[in-house]
């Protein structure tokens, strides 16, 4: 078996799958032992799409789509032109019940039972997060109560920030379009956090709120029925995460966020770590280094398969010439 690169990913994919097809965002729990959700698609863009739009209707942020479409003119790809979807996860080290967030991704992740004996179905949804200085909080919670069409009442923080910026915020800001939470909320028992819906769908998958968690409105609409109060929230920050699906291992790498002081030494050294934990129950594991730089190096935020160490021509040299290491070290700066 050989790892294909991205390039060659996106050819395949478009050799088989031809026309356009949407992935919804329930999947089958996976058994014992197996850590990935969903597969990998393509889209073809129409001539009006944008892949902020694109993004929307299959269900993806802003940040994860233009991960693995790096080339794509973000607001005019062009008709015709093929859209890689990011539908393809390793699901984060965390308990699998309730809701699990990772911020590093910027998504959701809600486990549940439709028989009544551990989850077996989880949904993946993106996310939009605090932003620089208002970053959301990394904690395991609790989902207090819910409330549709939720009155705002914002934190005196947020009213002299705006105040700052010649804008007069009232003390609650009611029910309606004007309303930052949407239609629907789940409060937590962590004071002034929130998961909920948003006026500006527009901002999902950016850095963009004062720490609470957003969702588009069709996302919290759909879950605000199947999210019980008392269920847990666990809320990590993980931007490698590693995980198996039929005896290969899997890294997936995200970038840094706006807050993150990281360079990709540090991230080749998280993913060392993170792989060297995973096969240490596997004796004589044999692991592509190369391909763990190139995860590094690209920062996709998709699978990539790093082990076992097939023989393949990138495993004969050096991951990443000089050239091209320096301009993907330019592009983290």
């Amino acid at each position: 078996m050989k790892h294909l690169s991205l390039s060659p990913l996106l050819t395949l994919l478009a050799l088989l799958a031809g026309a356009e097809t949407a992935a919804g965002s329930l999947y089958s729990v996976p058994g014992a032992g197996e850590d990935l959700v969903g597969q990998p698609q393509l889209t073809t863009a129409a001539e009006e799409d944008t892949l902020v739009q694109i993004g929307r209707r299959y269900g993806t942020g802003y940040g994860a789509i233009r991960a693995v479409n790096p080339l794509v003119d973000a607001w005019l790809p062009g008709e015709g032109t093929e859209v890689m979807l990011p539908t393809w996860h390793i699901l984060p080290q965390a308990k699998r019940e309730g809701i699990v967030i990772n911020t590093a991704e910027m998504r959701l992740y809600h486990y549940q039972s439709t028989a009544g004996d551990g989850p077996s179905e989880v949904g993946v949804y993106a996310i939009s997060i605090g932003r620089q200085g208002r970053q959301t909080p990394l904690a395991t919670a609790k989902v207090t109560r819910k409330a549709r069409n939720p009155s705002w009442y914002p934190p005196e923080s947020i009213r002299r920030d705006r105040a700052a910026l010649g804008e007069t915020l009232p003390t609650r800001v009611p029910p309606g379009p004007d309303n930052p939470l949407g239609s629907h909320a789940l409060y937590l028992n962590l004071p002034a956090y929130l998961i909920h819906g948003t006026n500006r769908p527009l901002g999902i998958g950016m850095e963009v709120t004062n720490g609470c968690v957003r969702m588009y409105p069709e996302d919290i609409e759909y879950i605000y029925e199947r999210v019980p109060v008392g269920s847990t929230v666990q809320i990590v920050h993980q931007p490698v995460k590693v995980g198996w699906s039929d005896d290969v291992l899997y890294a997936e790498v995200h970038a840094p966020l706006e807050w993150e002081q990281v360079g990709i030494e540090q991230r080749l050294q998280q993913a060392r770590a993170a792989i060297a934990a995973a096969i240490s129950d596997h004796p004589g594991f044999s692991v592509s280094w190369n391909q763990v730089e190139v995860a590094v190096l690209e920062s996709s935020g998709l699978p990539v398969a790093v082990g076992p160490a097939w023989r393949v021509e990138a495993d004969e040299q050096p991951a990443a010439d000089d050239a091209a290491r320096s301009h993907h070290e330019a592009a983290w700066r």
